[in-house]
C-alpha cells in the first residue's frame, strides 16, 4: 500500500488543495463515483479552442485527488479535444495497455495499474472534464 501513495503521487493530490476554484470558467461539470462516493468537479477556461486554464474541486480520496492534480498539471496549454484523448488514454494505459504513449506523468499512476478498483479514481477528474467540454458552463 506505501507504494501506492508514493510521494510524486501524493504531489499531484497536494496540488488539488492549493488552487482556487476558477471563477471565469466557459466549461464546468461534475462527476460522481457511485462506487465509493468521490465527487469530482472540473472548471475549464477554453480561449481559442484550447485550455487556457483549470480548476478541481474534490471530495474524494487521495488517488481521486492526484488524478485531479495530474489534469491540472497537463490541460493547460492543450487543445480542448486533446484533454478528452488523453483522459482515453490514461484509461487505456491504467487497466495494462502498454501500446498507447502517454505523458511521463501519468507513469506516476503505474502503482495503480495492478489495483483495477482505483483506477477509475484516478480518471474521475478527466472524466469530468470530458463532460464539461461536451457541456458548456451556465451562463
Amino acid at each position: 500500500m506505501d507504494q501506492l501513495y508514493q510521494e510524486r503521487i501524493l504531489g499531484f493530490a497536494k496540488v488539488v488543495r492549493q488552487t482556487s476554484e476558477l471563477g471565469d470558467a466557459t466549461h464546468h461539470a461534475m462527476i460522481s463515483n457511485p462506487t465509493c462516493g468521490d465527487r469530482v468537479e472540473v472548471r475549464l477556461r477554453v480561449e481559442s479552442g484550447s485550455i487556457a486554464a483549470a480548476s478541481t474541486t474534490v471530495r474524494g480520496c487521495a488517488l481521486c485527488e492526484a488524478g485531479a492534480g495530474l489534469l491540472l498539471e497537463l490541460a493547460p496549454g492543450l487543445p480542448a479535444s486533446a484533454l478528452t484523448s488523453l483522459g482515453d488514454d490514461l484509461g487505456k494505459w491504467i487497466a495494462g495497455d502498454d501500446t498507447v504513449a502517454i505523458p511521463d506523468a501519468m507513469t506516476a499512476f503505474a502503482p495503480v495499474r495492478a489495483i483495477r478498483n482505483r483506477h477509475k479514481c484516478v480518471t474521475l477528474a478527466f472524466d469530468a472534464g470530458k463532460a464539461a467540454l461536451a457541456d458548456k458552463a451556465d451562463g
